[in-house]
């Protein structure tokens, strides 16, 4: 069978004639995706038509993109991002692929989405749908359906996983071949980071994103799914990396209902006038005009993602870096500590970062930056805490280190989180030490290598950021750090000065033969 172009106008006209009133346009405003071959797509449906489910050409479309073969039997697309309106049937997409892959492919699935009544939603139709087949039901070993998880289990070893997103979303779980992130306008990079090593030994993995699009002033957390949106959009998009994204363009009128067919595939069918010239009726004011584009229409509120403010120079001058250097700095008190991650799905390097006040402003160090487990960071941190005056530990829940925040809480440490209003002060914020001359170093060399790859972000409305993902390389110890000095600086109590910070591991989990300088022994 040749290989399937997405592009092939035959992909999103098949089967029209079994929807005679839908008229919402099936193929997407915005795709990007390589090509291979179909048979696996055409399966999935196929499974589903048995099962009593037929998929609208769209959503035939959308799966056909997703279940794409190479010649050696792998994944075309290793990530598949689906955007397309509420309310038009992505969550049958979803339920047709991890029916097929649990029942055919035998694999391990772990589904999750921002809120538990929509897992729950999926969770439920997906077993509708099994137990009204006696030839699927027969292979089911085990079910259960709770509060916060539902699970199923095959006879054969296959399982699927309905959860909220969470830290510990992925607990127990490993060898997991399909991730799906639904309500994906929500999802963070420390979700992600917590999800993703359950993949890592499955042979094949795919990792599926399924959204509306993102409205900056509800979701806080749509960075994400704007990077996506942004790279597939790029000029050199990721060729492994699927995006489909049904909208109505900003040159149709937005009162028209050929935009409304535009923007929904499933109008005419699901969406009709009728029911969305009512939506429009009852959101009149700016906001919700606004709303209605982006709900109505998939007008997107994006967010700015990784656009580097400077692209051509290191942001941070290495000479001016170089000239703070002070090896005995007059510690006053008190200090704060941060801790920071990089997005690596593996080999992550964790970065502990320490602030403290002195005579001429602040002074900065890095204690520990490379591989670690929690339960060593948990020690490591709970000893630095008891023997000194810590005004905060500071973590980003946006950031990989995401992970040990539920884990601190449980030694009895309440992190300050950051959000992304501080992000971009403790950004600005350490640019304006370093030029002021108020911030002060031990000189250490691996933070010069994170300031040498770094690169700024826009984020928000005229906001920057450390850009982890356009960055050449680790920044995590220049990230943390920045947390350090702004936490210092937010979470400063004038108290008597501290004790001596002194760092020592006796645990068998990690190296971490290191201790603060001695510039730090107050």
């Amino acid at each position: 069978m040749p290989a399937l172009t997405m592009t092939d106008s035959k992909t999103w006209t098949a089967g029209l004639a079994d929807w005679p009133t839908l008229t919402g346009r099936q193929q997407p405003e915005n795709l990007h995706a390589s090509s291979g071959d179909p048979r696996q797509g055409t399966e999935v449906i196929t499974l589903g038509q048995r099962a009593g489910v037929k998929a609208m050409p769209w959503q035939c479309g959308a799966i056909l993109g997703m279940s794409l073969k190479t010649p050696a039997g792998t994944w075309v697309h290793q990530t598949c991002v689906l955007v397309v309106p509420r309310q038009n049937g992505k969550s049958l997409i979803l339920v047709l692929l991890i029916l097929y892959r649990l029942f055919v492919l035998k694999e391990k699935i772990i589904y999750t989405a921002h809120e538990w009544k929509s897992a729950e939603e999926i969770a439920l139709r997906t077993w509708e749908i099994v137990k009204s087949r006696p030839w699927l039901v027969s292979r089911v070993v085990k079910r259960n359906h709770s509060q916060g998880q539902s699970y199923i289990f095959l006879k054969n070893g296959a399982r699927v996983y309905f959860r909220t997103r969470s830290a510990s979303a992925g607990r127990g779980v490993d060898e997991v071949d399909t991730l799906i992130f639904d309500e994906a306008f929500d999802v963070t990079d420390g979700e992600i980071a917590a999800l993703g090593p359950t993949q890592q030994a499955a042979k094949d993995p795919q990792v599926i994103y399924a959204s509306s699009a993102v409205d900056k002033e509800e979701h806080c957390n749509g960075l994400v799914l704007s990077t996506f949106r942004a790279d597939a959009l790029g000029d050199e998009p990721d060729p492994t990396m699927l995006y489909m994204e049904w909208m109505a363009p900003l040159s149709m009128d937005r009162e028209s209902p050929k935009a409304w067919e535009w923007g929904n595939p499933s109008y005419g069918v699901i969406h009709n006038e009728r029911k969305i010239r009512n939506l429009q009726r009852n959101m009149l004011t700016p906001a919700g005009k606004k709303k209605f584009d982006v709900e109505a229409l998939g007008r997107g509120d994006w967010y700015v993602t990784d656009a580097l403010v400077k692209d051509d120079a290191t942001v941070l001058d290495l000479e001016r870096w170089g000239e703070l250097h002070d090896p005995a700095p007059q510690v006053l008190g008190p200090a704060c500590l941060a801790i920071d991650a990089s997005n690596d799905a593996t080999d992550r390097t964790w970065s502990i970062a320490v602030a403290v006040k002195t005579e001429d402003g602040r002074h900065v160090q890095l204690g520990f930056n490379g591989p670690a487990n929690l339960k060593s960071l948990v020690e490591f941190t709970k000893k630095a805490v008891d023997a000194n005056d810590i005004v905060a530990v500071v973590i980003d829940p946006k950031s990989a280190a995401s992970v040990l925040i539920p884990e601190l809480i449980k030694a009895d440490i309440e992190p300050q989180l950051m959000t992304a209003p501080k992000v971009s002060s403790m950004t600005q914020g350490l640019l304006q030490h370093v030029d002021d001359g108020t911030l002060t170093h031990d000189n250490d060399p691996r933070m010069v290598e994170a300031i040498a790859v770094a690169r700024l972000r826009e984020i928000g409305d005229g906001g920057i950021a450390w850009a982890r993902r356009k960055s050449g390389g680790v920044i995590s110890p220049l990230v943390a750090i920045s947390e350090a000095v702004y936490g210092l600086e937010a979470f400063d109590i004038r108290v008597t000065p501290p004790n001596s910070i002194g760092f020592v591991d006796d645990g068998p989990e990690i190296d971490m033969n290191y201790e603060f300088e001695d510039s730090l022994r107050w």
